[in-house]
């Protein structure tokens, strides 16, 4: 999505802390909603005040929402696979939020989120194996998943009140086939609440809209982006 935005867009991504090239917390909780939206925040208030969009997908869709509430720069926000809804641990979620001993169960993991799993090949899985087992990746997502699996989900969770208060034009975009974070307990929770939404629930797709119909997720964002 970022090459086909920034055609068009100023694009900056940025990795929650603990993930990718970002800092990691010193002492837990490690899995620290509040913070990742104070952290979100943050860079809003450095870009400025001018209008933005923000993008979240899945808990970012969650941390978008939330902290579009409380900043009203931000005009637009695309929701992909969101979280955010008083949703119950599932056995596909509990594997994608579990670090993975070997290979199989990566690839277990993956097979659960996405609807066509023609691309998730024996050689891409051993080379995110193989990415997760460096630098201490996967001791940190142990101690950041560890505990309450079900209290984490519901840290999460964005009341009716909270939702009432985002004054940005919305656009959620969620699979049908999502099993970790099924769209009856997600998005339409969060369409029916949020003042300003347009929701599309997509068929043959799982958890990641941009992953498997990206033609279709980027012409859907780009007119809801302007």
């Amino acid at each position: 999505m970022i090459p086909a935005l920034a055609e068009h867009h100023t694009v900056v991504g940025m990795d929650l802390l603990g993930f990718g090239g970002s800092e990691r917390k010193s002492a837990p909780p490690f899995f620290d909603f509040p913070l990742w939206c104070e952290q979100t925040s943050f860079v809003i208030d450095y870009l400025g005040k001018n209008a933005l969009g923000v993008w979240g997908q899945s808990l970012g869709g969650a941390m978008a929402l939330k902290v579009a509430a409380e900043c009203p720069a931000i005009k637009k926000v695309v929701a992909t696979g969101a979280g955010g809804g008083p949703q119950e641990m599932n056995p596909a979620l509990n594997r994608f939020w579990t670090f993975p001993k070997s290979a199989a169960a990566l690839q277990q993991a993956l097979l659960s989120s996405m609807y066509d799993t023609s691309g998730i090949t024996d050689t891409l899985v051993q080379e995110r194996f193989e990415t997760l087992r460096q630098g201490g990746v996967g001791e940190y997502f142990e101690s950041m998943m560890s505990g309450d699996k079900q209290a984490l989900l519901d840290s999460v969770f964005l009341s009716p009140e909270l939702l009432g208060q985002v004054n940005a034009d919305v656009l959620i975009l969620h699979g049908r086939e999502d099993i970790p974070v099924p769209y009856e307990h997600t998005a339409l929770h969060l369409g029916a609440h949020l003042p300003n939404c347009n929701t599309m629930i997509i068929g043959k797709c799982g958890h990641n809209p941009a992953r498997e119909h990206p033609d279709l997720t980027l012409r859907l964002a780009l007119d809801h982006l302007g």
